[in-house]
Formats: C-alpha cells, structure tokens, sequence
C-alpha cells in the first residue's frame, strides 16, 4: 500500500515561488510512488500586507496541475480555519505531513497545525527562508514557535542548514535544492526571434528578473549599468519583474543614470507561458542581491542555461561554480558588479556555459528525498 503524504503550503491558484516548489514537490513525491495530497490556503496574506497587484496565477498553462489533490482550508488570520484544516489532515491519516516554511508571518497557523498534529503523523517542515529577508522584530518568535513541532527538516541549502542545525541540532535533517525550473522552456523562441519579439536591437542583454523588493538590489545594478554602458554601450538593461515598492524610485535613477534609452523596464507579474523569451533574450542574469537563502530566479536562469552573476549572500552562491556557471562577486558595489558583468558578457575564457550548467545542475532538486522519506517515515 502506498505510504500518504500531504504537503502543507500554498498551491495554485496561488503564484509565485511557494506555488512553484509545492508544483515541483507534489510532482517528484508523486512519481516515487507516494500517495500525495495537498492543503492549501483560502486566505494568504491579507490585501493590508500585500504589496502587488493579485495573489493569484492569471497564467495559461500551470505546470504539473493537479487540482483534484488541493483542499483550500487554512485561512492564515483565521484560528478556526487552522483547526479544521488540522481535522482534514488527521482524515487523511497521512504517514508525513511536510510544511512548506518560508516567511514567520504564518508561523502562528503552521505552528498550531504542526501542534494539533503531534503524534499522528511525522511532521516535517522544508525551510526556504529560516526568517524573512526584512528580519522583522517578531520573526525570530515566530519561526520558534513553528519550527519546534517538527519531526524533522529538508533544509534548500546549507546556509539554511547551518542555521537550522544549531537551533535543532537533534532532529533528523536533509538537504536538498530547489528544483532546477526547466517548466518554463516552451521551445518557442531562440535568442534572436526573443529578441525581435521583445523589441530589442542591441548585441548585449542584461536581464534582472523577478519581484522587485528592497532586498535585491536593483538600485545598485542601475547605477553599476550607467558605468558598464561607457565600455559596452551595444548592450541593453532589461529589468522585468512587479515592483512591492515605489516603481517610481527606479525609474527616477534610470533616468538619473542616464540609461533610459538603454533600459527596458517591465513593471508588472510575468504569466508562465510569456516567461520565456526575457530569459532566451538575455546574455547573463544578474542578482546584486543584499541578502538571500536560495533563489528561484537562480533556477530559472539554469532551466534556460543562462549564465548568472550573484552576490555572495546566504545560500544562493552555493549552487554556483564560479567562471563557469556564471560569476560570484564579493558584494553589490559599482566595482564589483561591472567586472562581474563584464567577464561573463566578454567570457575571455570562451567558457560553454550552457554545457557548465547542464553538468552542474544534474543532480540538483529533490533527488535523493525519497531515501530520507522512507527511513522517517520507518521510523
């Protein structure tokens, strides 16, 4: 009889990288040979704590559906709902529940769900962020609260696992990676016809892609583009991505910089099935990150073999293989970030990224979970 697992985390409609990872979990679980459910939420973040347009997947295609294994129960304001979607799981009589943890915001519904669950089922909680990027005074006290009823963890990174060792230092851990996200490559473009299609003329192409947040460091890729421009003035800044800030504060320093006619801003949420020429277009990704645990974008620049700059931050360098996978620089400084940029558009060792990153990236994801899974759950 196949053994039972539900995943705890939000699921489309939802969109975003929450949506994505439970997409890819449920997907991998699945194919070895588990009897996978999964309860999502009625509620995420209420519209005050919302900084973008909707909540929800507007895309046409949606990968790896699979919409009759999705209750929609836990409201993440809403106690009673936290209740009842811990009275669904028991009726489920799940082997393992695993949690999808990235932000302590829900670390009061999860916690209480975990708790309600003690004893009938092994709890495990897969760690993207173990606290926000913003640090917020009560993060800390609510991934406590969360985190101390896990059975065990699959922590995305060793950055993570570091951090989740010292505090848990007994519990059974494994760590993985995100999934290379290869969902996204629907063949329909090459470099050229993306670049035709986008509009773009110029040799070069710069891509910075993803929610614009504070964290991330646009401000500092701007200001290190206006300089790169004055050696590769041929190359283009393609910044795509809804902005959970004042939009207007980028583009004041694009047109600061100097680099309007040679920046392309996109300011608003990418459907999947429109994702994919932004990244066929472009030369390299860039990730001037301040701070960071893993990184989605990471992912999707390597399903597209497209070479990355990343600052060296948290986990996310990690899962880079310096001058060949793309460039890890020291921090998001002018200085750094051109010469980073520079030495893979310029690529003086004629380094085949492409190939790199395809040997790199094997392996990479959830491989390996299932061993983990069935010694827990034997357990």
């Amino acid at each position: 009889m196949k053994k039972k697992i539900v995943i705890v985390g939000p699921a489309h409609p939802y969109r975003g990288g929450q949506a994505l990872v439970e997409a890819y979990l449920h997907h991998m679980l699945s194919g070895m040979g588990y009897d996978c459910h999964t309860v999502s939420y009625t509620l995420l973040y209420p519209k005050i704590f919302f900084p973008g347009t909707t909540q929800y997947d507007v895309s046409g295609f949606v990968p790896f559906p699979h919409p009759e294994r999705i209750q929609r129960l836990i409201n993440s304001v809403n106690p009673l709902s936290w209740f009842r979607a811990a009275r669904e799981v028991k009726k489920l009589n799940p082997d393992g529940v695993i949690f999808v943890w990235w932000m302590p915001f829900f670390g009061p519904a999860l916690g209480t769900i975990a708790r309600l669950l003690r004893g009938r089922t092994k709890r495990i909680f897969l760690v993207e962020n173990y606290v926000s990027h913003e640090n917020r005074w009560f993060d800390k006290a609510a991934t406590r609260f969360a985190l101390k009823h896990a059975d065990a963890f699959i922590s995305e990174s060793k950055y993570i696992t570091e951090q989740i060792s010292a505090r848990f230092p007994q519990k059974p851990l494994f760590q993985a990676t995100l999934s290379v996200y290869d969902c996204y490559d629907l063949k329909r473009f090459t470099r050229d016809t993306a670049r035709e299609h986008l509009g773009i003329r110029t040799g070069k192409v710069i891509l910075f892609f993803g929610l614009i947040r504070p964290y991330k460091g646009l401000d500092k890729l701007i200001q290190a583009f206006a300089v790169l421009r004055q050696t590769h003035p041929d190359t283009t800044l393609l910044v795509v991505g809804e902005c959970y800030e004042d939009v207007n504060k980028y583009i004041n320093l694009i047109n600061e910089a100097g680099i309007r006619d040679s920046t392309m801003m996109i300011n608003q949420f990418i459907p999947n099935e429109d994702v994919e020429p932004y990244f066929k277009a472009a030369d390299v990704v860039c990730m001037p990150y301040n701070s960071g645990t893993q990184s989605g974008i990471l992912m999707m620049s390597y399903g597209f073999r497209i070479p990355v700059v990343v600052t060296e931050v948290g986990g996310i360098s990690e899962l880079m293989t310096d001058g060949k996978t793309g460039k890890v620089i020291p921090d998001n400084s002018t200085e750094h970030l051109v010469a980073g940029i520079t030495s893979v558009l310029d690529n003086p060792g004629n380094v085949d990224y492409a190939s790199e990153i395809t040997s790199f990236t094997h392996g990479l994801g959830y491989d390996g979970l299932g061993n983990f899974m069935e010694h827990l759950l034997n357990n």
